[in-house]
């Protein structure tokens, strides 16, 4: 149960501090794609140690947070910031738990495997159409493509 925030911590350092605001902008997207990847190698039935390092390398994907936080400050009036900050953590931990109960269905149903493995199809799905959309909103919206110069 510690291994993926063990992967956040130790990312930390290297991808999410280190980095200038500029580089943690621009891997934002692809860590946000590539997190759910390492679910896949569910579907191969992994011992213990190899199931703590698959979630190990997920929770290392997690340095991608500085990147969103940097765009969503920008694009909230710095008035309205602390309210919309406290209601975008309010609904992503919502949104986060509320997925907790279906999981715990399917894995009772499908084995944790199926359910580990088809969470991560499914995740990189999502999450690649909607990087793919953000680029075109930025494309559109004629944005520099890793949001520095404003």
């Amino acid at each position: 149960m510690c291994a993926r925030p063990a992967g956040t911590i130790a990312d930390e350092p290297c991808a999410g501090s280190r980095p200038r605001p500029a580089v943690r902008e621009r891997i934002a997207l692809p860590l946000v794609c590539l997190m759910p990847l390492s679910h896949l190698g569910y579907a191969l039935r992994p011992n213990l140690p190899v199931s703590l390092l698959l979630l190990l390398l997920s929770g290392a994907g997690a340095a991608r947070t500085p990147g969103p936080d940097q765009w969503f400050a920008r694009a909230v009036p710095r008035k309205l910031r602390g309210r919309a900050t406290t209601l975008l953590t309010a609904g992503l931990m919502t949104v986060r738990k509320a997925g907790t109960a279906p999981a715990g269905v399917a894995a009772e149903c499908a084995g944790v495997t199926a359910t580990v493995a088809g969470a991560g199809a499914r995740g990189t799905a999502c999450r690649v159409r909607l990087a793919v959309a953000a680029r075109r909103t930025e494309e559109r919206d004629g944005a520099d493509r890793n949001m520095t110069d404003r």
